[in-house]
Parts: structure tokens; C-alpha cells; sequence
């Protein structure tokens, strides 16, 4: 546990020098990006990423994860975007000896979106809205109706509407709660985001457009500077 928060805060201060610094920051573009299931985020997120010459994070943050703490890929999978894995988890740890609490996990996937960000890069959902709430990043949510998130599920999946639907619903309330419990946030409060857009009627060109254009005027500030990754841990 000592090893983690000497890395949390080893990644805190090298963030924190990167940001002070007006060109590296210029250079090193970071989007947070969170979307509803069938909302075309991760369509979007490539888009940015080719447009902005960053790197898209989606995968590769559970990939870095594991190369860091050498825990389990399969385990780290099952606790991606979900809170009901835990318990795979904690039975895991017992075999194991290695500690996968939500405590521990948090306090690694923080050091890893930490790390991302003085990079640079798209970071696609995993609470990096939150995590990096103190640092003046540019965070986006799409949104859209169940019924067009549901659409686009079937046509990529190629499955039901029906069956789109049940995914669309079930996928939502599972990443709501892994929000609520590893961030105790809302993540479709808009009040947490720079823009959110409603990707019913926008082409995932436009949406981009929109998020790339919105970027280059907004003020670019901490939206909560007395949120911290520490509080994550406790």
C-alpha cells in the first residue's frame, strides 16, 4: 500500500509540472471521454485521437495495469467498468496473496490514467473524468436515447433489437455503478463534463468536430480542484 501512494504522488508531481508548463501542455492534448453504451464513444474517440496525433486509450489502460502491478490480466478484466467482478477478485487475492481490493485497484488504475495524461491522449472512459478532475483536462459525454443506442448495437453486433436492448440497459447500469461506487459521482450528471452531446442526429464526424472546436475555446481549468485521486482511496 506504501508503494502505491509513493507512485500516486510521484505521478501527482510530474503531472503537476507538465501542467504548469504552457507548451507542454499545448503539445500533449488530454480528452476524457465517457459514452453510454451504443453512443458511439469509442467511434468518436478514434477520430480524436487520429485528428489530435494522440494515442487512443481504451483496452490499453487495463493492459498497463497489469504490466505495473503484474496482477492478473483476466482478474483486471473482470473489474473493468464493473463493480461485480469484486468478488472474483477478492477470491483471487485468497489464492493468490495478491491484494485486488477495490482500494488497491483504485489507487493502481489512478497511477495509470495519471501517467496517460502528462503523455497526452483520448482517454475513454474508466472514471478519467474524475480522476483527473484536478488537473485542467478537457472531459466530454456522449449520450443518446435508448432506442438509437440500441440501433447501432444491433447493427454492429449484429443481433436482435431486442437483444441490443437488454445489452444497451444492462452495460449502462453496470458502468453507473462501478462510477458510484469507485468515485461516488453521477457520471450523466453533466455538471462533471466540459460538453456533452446528444449523438442521435450527429454523424461521429460532427460529433469530433463539435468536441475539437469546443476544446480550442473553452477556458482550460480544473472543474474541481479540491477533488483529489487520495480521496479515491479511502
Amino acid at each position: 500500500m506504501q508503494l502505491d501512494i509513493v507512485r500516486t504522488v510521484a505521478s501527482l508531481v510530474d503531472c503537476a509540472q507538465h501542467t504548469q508548463n504552457d507548451s507542454t501542455t499545448s503539445n500533449n492534448p488530454v480528452i476524457t471521454l465517457s459514452a453510454g453504451t451504443g453512443a458511439g464513444g469509442k467511434e468518436v474517440g478514434k477520430i480524436l485521437a487520429a485528428r489530435l496525433g494522440v494515442e487512443l486509450y481504451d483496452k490499453e489502460i487495463v493492459d498497463r495495469m497489469a504490466q505495473e502491478t503484474h496482477f492478473n490480466k483476466r482478474i483486471l478484466e473482470l473489474l473493468d467498468e464493473r463493480v461485480d467482478g469484486l468478488k472474483g477478485a477478492w477470491f483471487h487475492s485468497i489464492l493468490t496473496g495478491q491484494n485486488l481490493c477495490k482500494e488497491n485497484y483504485c489507487r493502481n488504475l489512478v497511477n495509470v490514467i495519471l501517467g496517460i495524461s502528462c503523455r497526452g491522449g483520448v482517454i475513454l472512459g474508466r472514471g478519467g473524468s474524475f480522476i483527473l478532475a484536478h488537473l485542467p483536462v478537457f472531459r466530454v459525454h456522449i449520450i443518446g436515447s435508448p432506442a438509437r443506442c440500441a440501433a447501432r448495437i444491433a447493427a454492429q453486433e449484429n443481433v436482435t433489437l431486442s437483444t441490443a436492448k437488454k445489452r444497451v440497459k444492462k452495460t449502462d447500469k453496470v458502468r453507473k455503478q462501478y462510477i458510484k461506487k469507485l468515485f461516488k459521482r453521477d457520471n450523466n450528471d453533466p455538471i462533471y463534463f466540459d460538453l456533452v452531446i446528444n449523438s442521435d442526429h450527429l454523424s461521429l464526424e460532427s460529433i469530433a468536430d463539435l468536441i475539437l472546436h469546443a476544446k480550442q475555446h473553452v477556458q482550460s481549468k480544473p472543474t474541481d480542484r479540491n477533488y483529489s485521486p487520495f480521496r479515491l482511496t479511502r
